[in-house]
């Protein structure tokens, strides 16, 4: 049998253990130990904590925003009770890591954009955007920076902060019938159901082209990576294109339950709020991103599902 020599006595070796295990508490910042939730600041900025994975929609019915997780579960058709007042019942929405936002649409003389936080909590901001008069504001964006939306009574697609200041009613001149509006970094596209067209400009206001994608009835639209999906409700089908416009397929879904007016997408699925007729529709599809595995019921329970976002996702 051998010695072994030099051999740390074993007290010895737990001892510098605990030793390095105090100097790596004091040394890494605490950040790094545990990620602790933060609020948006005061600017609208939301912080950069990662968001609960859940699907969000404004529900014709009952003038409410429900919620439900990304695995279906937990419905809540009034996470956000109705607070619109008579008339109005509640268009497009889209979140950031802070906050949810969505639109008053009613059918034509709405005017504003609403808020709250993204966990529910507090009052809701009724008037957090006032739009012109009858502008009917129907779909809603965010970036980092700034706040889009599109009326499809008026004329133009708006834009404001983040903290809804600085407010430009005429950022982009688009004509009439404007619902659906998106964002990437470069640049801003929009649904016009009216003339069954996907508009394109640079994110600043620059080089509009009305007809940059030619649709059928689309109103919501989304991105994710090298496509652009808008919901095509005159035939109950999703469309698809790379974000160049090209490889445009009409009915890349098709044989869509009721009738879908927005859609939403992440890094995984395509979501879909069924309408019905004018508010009969209770199910919220899914389908991969790749349009398979469709799942025209994947939530059931919903009061006329209208507008529809997903945490990290798009709109």
């Amino acid at each position: 049998m051998h010695r072994i020599r030099n051999a740390v006595p074993m007290r010895l070796f737990l001892n510098r253990i605990a030793t390095v295990a105090t100097l790596l508490h004091f040394c890494v910042p605490s950040g790094a130990m545990a990620q602790e939730s933060q609020s948006p600041d005061s600017s609208g900025q939301p912080a950069a904590t990662a968001p609960a994975a859940y699907i969000y929609w404004t529900n014709y019915q009952s003038s409410s925003v429900g919620r439900a997780t990304k695995t279906a579960t937990d419905l809540d058709n009034n996470f956000i009770p109705s607070v619109h007042s008579a008339g109005v019942i509640g268009g497009g929405l889209t979140v950031n890591s802070g906050y949810i936002y969505w639109t008053s649409a009613n059918g034509g003389t709405a005017r504003t954009i609403l808020r709250a936080k993204l966990n529910g909590s507090g009052s809701v901001d009724k008037n957090f955007i006032t739009a012109t008069p009858d502008d009917n504001p129907c779909g809603v964006t965010v970036d980092t920076s700034y706040i889009y939306w599109a009326g499809d009574v008026g004329m133009a697609i708006g834009r404001a902060k983040l903290n809804g200041t600085g407010v430009d009613q005429n950022f982009i001149a688009t004509g009439s019938g404007v619902c659906g509006v998106v964002v990437t970094s470069t640049h801003i596209y929009w649904a016009n159901y009216s003339n069954n067209e996907i508009g394109r400009a640079n994110l600043d206001g620059t080089d509009v082209n009305l007809s940059f994608i030619p649709t059928m009835g689309a109103a919501g639209v989304a991105i994710e990576g090298a496509y652009i999906y808008w919901a095509n409700a005159s035939t109950g089908a999703i469309g698809r294109a790379n974000l160049n416009g090209t490889g445009i397929n009409q009915n890349f879904i098709k044989g869509l339950n009721g009738k879908v007016s927005f859609l939403a997408v992440d890094s995984a699925h395509i979501y879909w709020a069924d309408w019905g007729d004018r508010g009969t529709g209770t199910t919220i599809g899914r389908a991969n991103l790749n349009g398979t595995g469709v799942n025209q019921s994947f939530i059931k329970g919903t009061k006329g599902g209208f507008g529809i976002a997903v945490t990290a996702g798009s709109p």
